[in-house]
């Protein structure tokens, strides 16, 4: 089975929660510009921290609003929708979490095969369930190889957003490489670094809207291993970066049927770009295209990885999103199995999924220092994510497009792939790298 919040909408004409998403034409910059929202019959909830400086593509504020009278919805709508200060409304829908998990965790150390006798660089926790990184039949991600050029950097290195269902930050395997948000100090109650949030030391619940990001769920913790569990510490796994900067990005609830909404994507996306997350991966979505998620990521500084969905269905005639935004700055990735073929589970888009990385069966860490097995988009995405922190590692000032090319340029071709996804191929962790270093993949590439 495959793991993946698949969001399922309850979508109308009209928001269930009398809440909506206004993106206004320009900055607004002071509070009484707003009034207008509260004669046209809504109440001003929030103004999401798009700052200038990381979002230089988003030309006026998006804000929150709530309806006072639901009877006059059309009215009020309509009044609101044709103000010359709004460009758009949409309403701030909540989605459901499908969640699929892989129970699959004994299948793994049986059928794997040796490791690959030719690896340059092996961490003493490389575990043999990892095929997705290191196996003896030539549809890894070659991390071995590109880890003789580097396994990752701290300080120095990019911050790597996971918006999830949060991260365990006490897991003995991911604790050393949590962000450290520098301008908080743990516990004393206080917002000391005055972004909105109170004791974000690791973190951001954009649900809850504390800085508490912890994951009630696995999904998160999941994903954040496979992109940075601790590599060489004689403990359970590595990552595809030894040592990194994970900032947990919760946009869930802990219900045990996990929801979210527009609003907390959109709260998630803005905290990431806004404490300097150069990276963000995105191991969720569904059916449904809101402009203002699609303005988000697009006028980010960041970079976005995203999966492409795990309802065995072709993306170009159907699309997934964010996956399906098609922004400059972002990836779309689908699923591989050990044998390099398609996942039964993955969606797939000649036109719309950029490239393939492992995602069945892929072993990882859980909540509570534990490590089991998930499959789906969901896990080839962290992929992925893993091998552009390692090329930032190396060039820390690459260009968006430029992350974008190294890439793509860098795949191993998988022939199930041609005509399933842009590239025909998976992630190369080795190939973009030796692309970095030989100065190909890079020249003519703008951000």
């Amino acid at each position: 089975m495959a793991s993946t919040p698949m969001l399922s909408n309850r979508s109308h004409l009209t928001s269930t929660n009398n809440r909506y998403i206004v993106s206004l034409k320009d900055r607004v910059q002071a509070e009484k510009e707003l009034t207008f929202l509260q004669e046209d019959g809504f109440r001003h909830l929030e103004t999401f921290d798009f700052k200038e400086e990381n979002f230089p593509g988003m030309k006026g504020d998006m804000v929150l609003v709530e309806l006072q009278d639901g009877s006059s919805a059309h009215h009020a709508l309509s009044q609101l929708s044709q103000d010359p200060r709004v460009e758009f409304l949409e309403p701030d829908e909540e989605f459901g979490l499908e969640d699929f998990v892989g129970a699959d965790a004994a299948q793994l150390a049986s059928e794997e095969a040796p490791p690959n006798p030719e690896a340059r660089r092996r961490p003493n926790d490389l575990n043999r369930r990892q095929w997705g990184l290191d196996n003896g039949r030539g549809t890894d991600i070659d991390a071995p190889e590109a880890w003789a050029r580097t396994v990752g950097r701290r300080s120095g290195g990019p911050v790597i957003a996971v918006i999830d269902t949060g991260v365990d930050t006490n897991h003995p395997d991911l604790e050393d490489n949590l962000w450290r948000n520098p301008g908080e100090i743990p516990g004393n109650g206080r917002d000391d670094d005055g972004n909105g949030v109170v004791d974000d030391v690791h973190g951001f619940d954009a649900y809850h809207r504390d800085g508490e990001p912890e994951d009630a769920h696995g999904h998160g913790t999941h994903c954040a291993g496979i992109i940075g569990a601790t590599g060489n510490n004689r403990r359970g796994i590595t990552g595809v970066n030894w040592r990194t900067q994970i900032m947990p990005i919760k946009i869930f609830d802990n219900s045990d049927k996990p929801k979210t909404s527009l609003s907390a994507m959109l709260r998630g996306v803005a905290y990431a770009s806004n404490n300097g997350a150069r990276l963000t991966s995105n191991s969720w979505g569904g059916p449904s295209r809101r402009r203002s998620l699609e303005r988000a990521f697009e006028s980010s500084r960041a970079f976005h990885v995203m999966g492409a969905g795990n309802d065995s269905q072709d993306n170009d005639s159907k699309p997934f999103y964010p996956a399906g935004y098609r922004v400059n700055n972002s990836v779309s990735v689908a699923s591989v199995d050990r044998r390099g073929h398609l996942s039964g589970f993955s969606n797939y888009g000649e036109r719309s999924v950029d490239l393939a990385a492992p995602g069945s069966s892929i072993y990882s860490t859980l909540p509570g220092g534990r490590y089991g097995n998930r499959s789906g988009t969901s896990m080839a995405t962290p992929h992925v994510t893993g091998v552009a922190g390692l090329l930032l590692s190396l060039a820390p000032g690459l260009s968006n497009a430029q992350i974008r090319a190294l890439l793509l340029r860098g795949v191993t071709p998988e022939q199930d792939l041609q005509g399933k996804t842009v590239t025909g191929g998976v992630v190369n962790a080795s190939n973009s790298v030796e692309l970095l270093f030989r100065g190909r993949g890079v020249e003519g590439s703008e951000s």
